[in-house]
């Protein structure tokens, strides 16, 4: 009775154990190779409904599109739409041939935006409408067919956004209400620049877009709140370039920069200010963040988690394989040793066995990395999961760390929850953050957070256990059939 009982009771738990592991592996590649693949499709493009045929290849050899990238279309009903609200389309031809093409940028590179053949959005208006809505880092080409004239341009902005959710850039942070920002700021500065032409004003558009950027960035490198406040800043900004904004739209430009400060925006790489290029044609604008600091600690804390998790897969990997090929080789000497055992049915052979599973060597753990904050005094990004609810404390567990740490939180801490102002306490277990840490105190100075969504392999990846069980089964019952035919089994006591 003892050659069937032990081994095969022994092996049961050893394959479950190996099959658990390899399960693990298996979903924890689909989901870095499934993370991968997002990562290396960054670019994609837009193309306006109106566009013929012929027109759109012509687009797409301008973009220099590859077999790579997503192409989508977009229609005037898509601009209607995101502009409800914001600016009656009623009186506009229904057309849509303006397009783009959007490729994300590393945290800190900046924006640069190349317009062609585009009448009215200049590409300092884009810049503009893009740093609002968070879309720092990224290079995008706006272009209508050669044939066109007139292309005023207000369906690519819309093609942008529409896309956000099926590729968004990485160091992006955007929203829908910062998109909805971003539209309204773009018409009214449209208007204002309008106005400016009609008034015998030269460049009025790009004329306007100088005073609201300018102003924009004394709001955001000041702070300033309230509308008293930000109209002296628009009075300093018109006097200093020569400007006046018409009074018919100055009280809405004030209005409007007063929600955008009122939205406690985490304006990253661009919370310092920023530094502006131009061509001498107005077709290209090139856009850097002066944030230094924040951006290399963000750098850095999104290197160390990702050297982290490749880490983490390569070891997952080298014990999945391990276990498999000891299962294997358990199995071939469990076979051999149920021959002897039935030759040799002893208590000695018995003892045998026992000795030789106690004498199976335990697998020593690793030690948990605790991630190391920069050495110096500058502030420093964390990024990871929340592991338990705020309080006093943020307790984060980084990417491919065990242990959570927990980070004390400072007396006027910002947060935003997917791109809205939200409350420390408003957090909770799982969401996704990244911190901003006082180099010194290690303070939690800021946090953006995002709520995962579950998709169709998270979905999935839930029901392994049913997989698990499905291969588990025939083994059970075999097993409960092998029991009911010995008359008595030897069960190992340890001490």
């Amino acid at each position: 009775m003892l050659k069937r009982s032990f081994p095969s009771r022994w092996l049961q738990r050893q394959s479950a154990r190996a099959l658990s592991i390899l399960i693990l592996a298996v979903v924890l590649t689909s989901s870095l190779t499934i993370s991968s693949l997002a990562a290396e499709h960054t670019r994609i493009i837009t193309i306006g409904e109106t566009n013929s045929e012929a027109q759109k290849q012509e687009l797409l050899n301008v973009f220099g599109a590859d077999d790579g990238d997503k192409i989508i279309t977009v229609t005037f009903a898509d601009t209607v739409e995101a502009m409800d609200g914001i600016f009656d389309m009623s009186s506009f031809q229904p057309v849509a041939f303006s397009s783009t093409a959007l490729t994300c940028r590393d945290l800190g590179e900046g924006l640069d935006v190349t317009t062609n053949n585009i009448q009215l959005v200049t590409p300092g208006l884009y810049a503009m409408a893009l740093v609002t809505a968070g879309i720092g880092d990224a290079e995008l080409v706006v272009a209508a067919p050669a044939a066109i004239s007139g292309v005023e341009g207000m369906t690519a902005l819309t093609g942008v956004f529409r896309t956000w959710d099926l590729a968004p850039c990485e160091s992006g942070n955007t929203s829908r209400a910062r998109q909805r920002l971003a539209l309204e700021e773009l018409t009214l500065t449209v208007q204002i620049g309008t106005a400016l032409s009609y008034s015998g004003v030269p460049n009025g558009v790009q004329r306007a877009t100088d005073v609201v950027l300018q102003t924009q960035k004394t709001i955001v490198t000041d702070q300033l709140q309230g509308s008293k406040a930000i109209s002296r800043a628009l009075a300093a900004t018109e006097r200093e370039l020569g400007v006046s904004v018409p009074a018919a739209q100055r009280d809405q430009l004030v209005t409007l920069l007063t929600r955008l400060a009122e939205q406690d925006i985490n304006w990253s790489t661009f919370a310092a200010g920023w530094t502006i290029e131009t061509n001498p044609a107005n077709t290209r604008i090139t856009m850097r963040g002066e944030g230094i600091a924040i951006r290399q600690a963000q750098q850095t804390a999104t290197a160390m988690a990702a050297n982290q998790t490749a880490t983490a897969q390569a070891e997952l990997t080298a014990t999945a394989e391990a276990d498999a090929a000891q299962l294997t080789a358990t199995a071939e000497a469990a076979a051999a040793l149920t021959a002897t055992a039935a030759a040799r049915a002893t208590d000695e052979a018995a003892a045998a066995l026992t000795a030789t599973a106690d004498a199976r060597p335990t697998e020593t753990p690793r030690p948990t990395e605790t991630p190391t904050p920069a050495p110096t005094a500058a502030p420093y990004g964390v990024t990871g999961e929340i592991a338990g609810s705020p309080s006093e404390l943020l307790s984060v567990t980084s990417a491919g760390s065990a242990e959570p740490v927990q980070y004390p939180i400072a007396a006027r801490v910002s947060a935003t929850l997917d791109g809205q102002p939200a409350q420390v306490r408003d957090l909770r277990r799982g969401d996704h953050v990244e911190l901003t840490l006082d180099g010194t105190t290690k303070e939690v100075l800021s946090v953006m957070a995002s709520r995962p969504s579950v998709g169709m392999w998270e979905r999935l990846a839930g029901l392994w256990w049913l997989i698990t069980a499905g291969l588990l089964l025939p083994t059970a019952v075999w097993a409960r059939r092998a029991r009911a035919e010995e008359p008595f089994i030897v069960r190992e006591l340890r001490g």
